[in-house]
């Protein structure tokens, strides 16, 4: 089985791919979200793995954008607890000058870094990965997983520096198959209104699932490329695609001109 995933190694994408797939996949790593799309479409690999929601830092606005056009549905889910750690050459945080992270590990982590290194000079890159590899001196450090000490052969200054202790984030796994509808089900649909900004609009959209008493679980609104001002809903309600309560909120949705998208229908996991 090959599946790609936001990389580079040591990234919380592979430990959540790891988690779901186990350590038999063949991991293939992707320097963006969009390579990770491009190899599920063009069937490269069998499934992909990409970030697509944290708990304190909100979507992640790349994945929902490819989502909008790309082929590929979602497949499943998988919510992880994220733990920050501050990792460096040394063990002496007091020698701390430089440290290098991805802007929303620094973001997740931001009261801790003012409280304990508020003199140090955050350095945004690519990726933890790519700050793990970036560090070189006693003077430098970087936030990532604790899987980066033994990748990288760093020490560990600092675990659990995350500002929240409920971090969370969650991925969806990319597939072109869909599995069988199972348990506690939840659908993910994208819904674009023939209008957005004309009066009424997001209560045309919203109706037909109160009318139909569905669960909406999250919305979610995103610019519709190619329109100004023009937007789009991400909307996972509770429920199978195969619910009547569903297909006739769907129907009523299509009957207004409101164009919707599945994106998939997979269980839903509650907590990580």
């Amino acid at each position: 089985m090959r599946v790609s995933y936001l990389g580079p190694k040591g990234s919380f994408t592979q430990i959540a791919l790891t988690k779901y797939f186990g350590d038999d996949a063949d991991e293939i790593s992707q320097r963006s979200i969009g390579e990770v799309f491009n190899t599920v479409e063009k069937r490269m690999v069998d499934y992909g793995v990409v970030p697509i929601e944290n708990s304190f830092e909100g979507s992640i606005n790349n994945t929902h954008d490819l989502l909008i056009d790309s082929t590929v549905k979602i497949y499943d889910e998988i919510q992880i607890r994220i733990h920050q750690c501050l990792i460096s050459k040394t063990t002496e945080i007091n020698q701390i000058k430089k440290i290098y992270s991805h802007p929303q590990s620094f973001a997740q982590c931001q009261s801790w870094l003012k409280a304990n290194l508020p003199n140090a000079e955050l350095i945004p890159v690519f990726s933890n990965s790519e700050a793990a590899e970036t560090v070189s001196t006693d003077d430098e450090a970087c936030i990532g997983s604790l899987r980066l000490t033994k990748l990288y052969d760093l020490e560990l200054i600092k675990k659990d520096i995350e500002d929240s202790k409920e971090n969370t984030t969650r991925f969806v796994i990319l597939s072109h198959e869909q599995q069988e509808k199972k348990g506690h089900n939840k659908t993910s649909l994208v819904i674009t209104p023939p209008d957005s900004d004309a009066s009424g609009s997001l209560y045309n959209l919203l109706q037909p699932f109160a009318s139909e008493g569905i669960n909406l679980m999250r919305i979610e609104s995103r610019p519709f490329r190619g329109q100004l001002w023009s937007y789009v809903f991400f909307i996972d309600c509770e429920g199978s695609i195969e619910d009547s309560s569903i297909l006739n909120a769907i129907r009523t949705l299509k009957e207004q001109n409101i164009r919707v998208k599945i994106l998939g229908c997979y269980p839903s996991q509650q907590h990580p």
